[in-house]
Formats: C-alpha cells, structure tokens, sequence
C-alpha cells in the first residue's frame, strides 16, 4: 500500500494528516477516558468536551479492536498482541495496517488524483533520467510545460523535442501527456492495460499501476487521536502518583 505524503518509516503518523495543525490543537482540548471491563474487554475514547458526536473511540474484545466516532470506523481482527491505546504500532504505519480486517483495508484504501499525477511525474523524472540520461534542467522544462498547461498540443512536444535535440524522448512525452489526460479512479487502470507502457517500463512490474493509490486520511485522523488518548491518560496516572 502507497502511503500519501512519504515513505514509511520515514515519517510519524501525524506527519500523513493533511493539516495536521488543526487536529493537533483540536485534540489537544479534547478529553480523555477509559474503562477496563476484565482481561480482555475494554473501553477507551478521546471526546471534545460537551459533545455527544465528536469522538474517537476504541473498543477492545480479545484480539479484535473495534475503531468509531466522528472519523469513520474499522476493525482490527488480526491483532497479535492484546491492543491498546498504549501499545498500538502508530509510527509503523503499514505493519500496524496489516492488522486490520480485508473489509477495513478495502474501505480505506482511495484513490487521489493529485497523488497520481505527482506519482506520474516522479516516473517520467525518474526514466528521462536513467533511461535517457536527459539533464536535470531540462527535465524540469518538461515537467514544467505539463503542469502550467491543462492541455498540451502535439505540436508542441515536437517543437520541444527539436529545439532541444531530444527526438528520442518524443514518444514517451506523449505517452505522459495521454497518462495526464486520464487520471480518473475509473479510467486508470483501463488507460494503463490499452496504452503502449511496456514500450517504457516493466509492463506488468510498473509502479504506475499504484499511483495514485492511498490510505484515506480518516485513518490516520482517529489513529493520532487514539494516540493522543493514550499520552493523555498516562500523564494523568502520572500525575495522581
């Protein structure tokens, strides 16, 4: 699974939340409470202050966890260790997904359309690189025209190629412009299967087949807030030492 925002391992949970500020300072007023029913049954929820709606909550039964509240809910039914707001994998982001239910992952697993044409990018860059040994700048000469134009005319990646004696590169500009002009999460993989990638790239191997792909953002949302939970009630049990 392809992560928004950076590599796994590299980053912290809250650094994959899009205005990640605002929930910082929203949770950081928010109220923190928990309630062991017995070894394996337990409770906990993190809730603004006089609400009856906005919360996050975690429900524990054995192995299974169940996740709900103001974000969407999930499931995790392949804990190997007795779970708890303490002990989750926040920072291990893919390991900890693992856990989750076939159902969960399906749900959360989105398509965005500005990581795909980031991820387009990044592939063009990375094969005008290797395969052509195309220079730096004019490399961002051509990422530039893509983005500044919404529609590029033929024409114009010719006249481009000529002036810059990259003839060579001609066919698969217009495969990236074709890429461009198909970000859809309905029309992708059907653009991907009939165009002409394996000219390019490692057909059925190609990281474009992933692009675009992401885990949606209320996952990470009600995971900070579990996480925040936690700190919250274990500073309080510090402070009553």
């Amino acid at each position: 699974m392809v992560l928004c925002g950076g590599e796994e391992n590299i980053k912290k949970l809250v650094d994959y939340i899009d205005r990640s500020e605002h929930y910082i300072k929203e949770f950081a007023t928010w109220e923190a409470s928990e309630k062991i029913i017995d070894d394996n049954k337990a409770f906990w929820m993190l809730k603004k202050p006089k609400s009856q709606y906005q919360k996050v909550c975690l429900y524990r039964d054995g192995c299974n966890m169940f996740v709900y509240g103001d974000y969407g809910q999930f499931t995790f039914d392949n804990m190997t260790w007795t779970g708890s707001v303490y002990n989750l994998q926040y920072d291990n982001i893919g390991y900890q997904m693992e856990k989750l239910n076939h159902e969960s992952r399906q749900t959360l697993r989105v398509f965005d359309e500005d990581k795909c044409e980031e991820d387009i990018f990044a592939w063009l860059k990375e094969r005008l690189e290797n395969r052509y040994d195309v220079e730096e700048e004019i490399i961002e000469e051509i990422i530039k025209l893509f983005k500044e134009e919404s529609y590029i005319l033929d024409f114009e990646i010719e006249d481009f190629c000529v002036e810059n004696d990259l003839i060579e590169i001609e066919d698969i500009l217009y495969f990236t412009k074709d890429a461009l002009e198909s970000i859809d999460e309905y029309e992708w993989i059907s653009f991907l299967r009939n165009s002409n990638l394996g000219e390019f790239d490692e057909e059925y191997e190609s990281e474009l087949w992933n692009a675009g792909k992401c885990i949606h953002q209320r996952y990470f949302i009600c995971m900070y807030a579990l996480q925040i939970c936690g700190e919250k009630l274990r500073k309080k049990a510090e402070d009553k030492k």
